[in-house]
């Protein structure tokens, strides 16, 4: 009787892992997961790991936008979630000193992120703040392989995206770009350059 039991419980688990692998529709990479939700042409300018999957922020190949994706990551592989997009990025940034994309926390991304991408070698450290914020979240500037690109990011659990500022600033504390967005609204506060020293 004993050897009947365990000759079935490893039948069963031999079972389990080859359905597993013939069946498994999870992709072995986050930029595979990306392709399989219909994002081809796309450019990785960074992937942030995290426990639960990563933070992919990409653009799309011939266009002046930047998007961010979350793609979860489980035993079987990786699974794209949700993504956002911003458009017109070179515009933002020279009217505000610095660009952005947001996505908001949901039941299938954990956090919610922002992030960005720059030119300007001066852009040292972006300050997310929220109104339930006592204080700023510091997002620093990181460099990407793309010479003369610069990326920042921050995610987090408490973030809510939906009214936010993000400052820009130098590595002096020079402000050098300024944001804000309540709900839909984005207002770009414009800075004197002239007067910082």
């Amino acid at each position: 009787m004993k050897k009947i039991v365990i000759s079935i419980s490893l039948l069963v688990t031999v079972l389990s892992i080859v359905y597993i692998c013939q069946y498994n529709t999870a992709s072995k990479t986050a930029e595979e997961a990306m392709s399989v939700a219909g994002a081809d042409s796309i450019e990785i300018l960074y992937e942030k790991k995290t426990e639960d999957g990563s933070i992919l922020l990409y653009r799309t190949i011939g266009t002046d936008s930047l998007s961010i994706a979350y793609v979860n990551r489980n035993f079987s592989g990786y699974e794209f979630m949700d993504y956002n997009i911003a458009y017109e990025i070179s515009n933002l940034e020279a009217q505000a000193g610095l660009s952005y994309v947001s996505l908001q926390k949901t039941e299938d991304v954990p956090y919610t992120i922002y992030a960005g991408i720059t030119t300007d070698e001066n852009l040292h450290e972006v300050l997310i703040t929220e109104p339930s914020f006592s204080i700023a979240h510091s997002a620093k500037i990181i460099e990407s392989d793309i010479e003369g690109t610069y990326i920042w990011m921050a995610y987090s659990p408490d973030f809510t995206g939906e009214n936010f500022s993000l400052i820009g600033l130098s590595e002096t504390g020079d402000i050098i770009g300024d944001i804000e967005q309540d709900g839909t609204q984005v207002t770009i506060h414009t800075i004197d350059t002239t007067e910082a020293h």
